[in-house]
Order: structure tokens, then sequence, then C-alpha cells
């Protein structure tokens, strides 16, 4: 196939030299001789790892003179073993990265700025793409990587535990506009029985989880341009607050765990009533579920609806020896053609607008209906990269240990943000 290939594009450049044919669109230069790029994804089950080695075969069939090998890493430890390696100059020359951490690799000096050949290639269109993640992807006049996918969070619930209490099913409930913080606390409160060790919610203890309730109560974690603390608002204390009442005061949830631990573990056994996350859970729970489920939008809070619109680029390594062949291939990657293939395996929402590829996601089911997650698009807050500071230095040094404390009942959510806020304040670039 790639002999065949280069024997077209020789015929195409003689033909073009007599007059023959058009002048093709730009692109960046193709390797004169094969050349290796290295991807990584971060693969939650070999199912999907499978899907992403097929989709590198093919890509690397496609191109001329590209030989791409695929290098997935697992999700513990996923970004302290990506950072080591881009500091040494021995990580891959395409990563998927999550969205939050664009800011923090770019700063370092790390990554390829993609504009110039972006620039260059009468091909590609930026507009492709969603807005959201674009508009965090550019700074500076600078292009920091490609989307692969977006996420929006929603709520997954046991339709059984919620059918056997006999309450209004939640999807209805936001159809009808009553989805809000009261009648999804109403329902977390019926569906825990202590006889029975069921629980109404429960939830992973990260910044995407914490942070929603601080949206959702009319807050943010940052000011209005970045330089500052967030979570002194008053709608974030009141949102946090919110939160930690449902663990301490009502006591409708158990201590939350790790991401992908205990909370998610007693949901997927048919403990927990309501379990919020994004769309990468729901391979896990097609596989392991065994009662009915569905999505709904996340509850509305005095803040309005609110959500997270996660997302995560690839990114090129800035040390990449073979910077137009990684360009080649970060556009394969982000195609519709191969963005429907991910689709399909449920576990992401594509982030290249085509309609083929939006059709791939909403026709992998189940779940039944998946208009949670795309309406929740309509008036989600884009995943955050930190160009103001360090994302790790202030969210996860700082923000996180205190939330921990509000979790755990040693705080008030007042008294939490103002000690995070002291010691995040000075941290942030004005």
């Amino acid at each position: 196939m790639k002999k065949l290939l280069v024997l077209l594009v020789i015929a195409a450049t003689l033909l073009t030299a007599c007059g023959g044919a058009a002048q093709p669109t730009t692109t960046p230069n193709q390797p004169a001789a094969e050349v290796t790029i290295r991807w990584r994804t971060r693969p939650d089950n070999q199912e999907e790892q499978n899907v992403y080695q097929k989709i590198s075969d093919e890509i690397d069939a496609k191109l001329a003179n590209v030989k791409l090998v695929y290098d997935p890493a697992p999700v513990q430890g996923y970004m302290d073993k990506l950072t080591t390696e881009l500091s040494a100059g021995t990580a891959p020359d395409i990563t998927w990265i999550p969205g939050a951490s664009t800011a923090d690799l770019a700063s370092k000096g790390v990554l390829l700025d993609l504009m110039p050949m972006a620039s260059k290639d009468s091909a590609f269109k930026l507009t492709d793409y969603y807005d959201a993640p674009m508009a965090e992807l550019q700074h500076d006049g600078k292009l920091w990587g490609l989307p692969r996918d977006i996420s929006t969070m929603v709520i997954y619930y046991n339709m059984d535990l919620f059918k056997a209490k006999g309450l209004p099913d939640p999807a209805e409930q936001a159809a009808k506009g009553e989805w809000n913080w009261d009648n999804f606390l109403k329902a977390a409160q019926a569906i825990r029985d202590e006889s029975a060790g069921t629980y109404g919610f429960s939830f992973s203890n990260w910044w995407g989880l914490w942070g929603f309730f601080a949206y959702s109560g009319g807050g943010s974690l940052f000011n209005a341009d970045r330089t500052a603390c967030g979570l002194d608002q008053p709608g974030s204390i009141t949102g946090l607050q919110f939160m930690s009442d449902l663990f301490n005061k009502y006591k409708v949830a158990p201590p939350p765990g790790a991401e992908g631990g205990v909370g998610e573990t007693d949901f997927l056994a048919g403990k927990v009533g309501m379990f919020p996350n994004g769309r990468w859970m729901t391979p896990g729970m097609r596989q392991n579920a065994k009662f009915n489920w569905g999505v709904v939008e996340m509850p509305e809070g005095p803040g309005g609806k609110k959500t997270w619109l996660f997302w995560g680029p690839y990114v090129v390594s800035g040390k990449t020896a073979n910077a137009d062949a990684a360009w080649q291939v970060i556009k394969e990657l982000t195609s519709p053609e191969v963005q429907a293939k991910v689709a399909a395996l449920g576990s992401n929402i594509p982030s290249n607008k085509a309609a083929s590829a939006k059709q791939a996601f909403l026709d992998s089911k189940p779940p039944a209906d998946n208009s949670a997650f795309i309406k929740g698009a309509d008036y989600a807050v884009a995943e955050i990269p930190l160009w103001t500071g360090n994302w790790g230095d202030i969210v996860d040094a700082i923000y996180q240990p205190n939330v921990d404390k509000l979790l755990n009942g040693k705080a008030t959510a007042e008294e939490i943000a103002k000690e995070a806020c002291a010691a995040a304040n000075p941290l942030f670039k004005k």
C-alpha cells in the first residue's frame, strides 16, 4: 500500500510539472525516507488498547514513509512517567494528556508548537473541532495540541434502586426541569438503607467531582482571569458545604475513595444509587453492571446548570526528530474516521464536529439515551489549563488536602476555603 502511495505521489508530481493537473493542497513535507513515530494513550482496558492498536496499524498502512509504534501506558502514574520522559527527551513523539495538564507542560518548554505547521497546511481547519478545547489549546499565538475527545460529567444511576424505592426517574425529572439539589438529596436519602448496606450517592475524590459542587453553588476554582483562588467565593463555599453535608450531615454517602476505587466498585456492585463521572466510565458499566442503569445531567444548584467539559489533547514532544511526520499522524488521530472508531467503544465523545463522528457516539449503547452527555456540553465549564500558575502546585498540592479535611468532617467549607486561598494566592502569576 505504501509503495502504491509513493508511486501515485510521483505520478502526480510529473503531471503537475507538465501542466496536466491542478496544484494539490499544501501540507508540511512528507518524509523522504521512512521515519518512526511512537505515540501513546492511557487505555482503561484491553478492549480499548486493541482498538488503538488497530487504529495505529491502519494509519501506518496509510501514510507513506511513516512507521507507527503504539506505546500504551497504564493509568496509575501516567503523568509522572510522561513528565519525566519529556524532561529527559525520551517521551513518545505524540502523547495523549489530560486537558488540565496542557499549560504546565507547555510552560516547561517540553511540547512542540503546532501553529507553524497548522498555518501552512491548507487541508487543515482549526474550526473542525469544538471551540472550547481549541480555545484552551491556543495561547499567545501558539497551538499546543489537537483534541482527541471531550466528555461531560453526568450522574450514572441505578434504575433498579430508584424503582425499588418508588422514586421518580431522574432523567424524567430533568426533562421537566425538576432535577435539582433538593430532589437529588431526597433521592439519596431514600436510597440510603443501613440494613441493606446501600448508599444514595458516592464519588471518587478528585478535583473534577468536588469542583463541580463549587461551580454548582455559584462559585469557581479561580477568579475570572485565573490569577487568584476562587474557593473563597460565596458560591464556592455554598457548594462545597453542601457536598460535605452529603457525607457528614446527611450521611447518604460513604467516605470517598481514589478515582476508580471503592466508590466506583460499590456502585458497580449495586450498593450505591448515584455516581457522577465522565463518559470514560461507560465501558466498565457495560461490562460489569448487573442492574439496569441510565445517565442524567448533574443536578442543578444555586449557580444554575453546571458540569465539566473534560477534554484531552494529543501533544507532540518538543524533542521529536520528525515534526512533519508527527503532524501528519496527529491529524489522522483526530480525524472524524478515527474518532468515530474510538467513540464506538463508548468511552469518548468525539472532539471533531463532523456529523459522522457524533452519530457514532449517539449510536453507541447502552445507555439507551446518550443525550445527557450532549446537553451538558451546552453549558459546561471547560477543563482548565492554568496558564497563570502550576496546576499541580495549586490544585493538587493545596486545594486537594484542604478538601480532604472538609470531606472528613474536620473543617467547614469556609475554613478550608480561607486556608486554601491564603496558601494558593502567592503562587499565581498576576
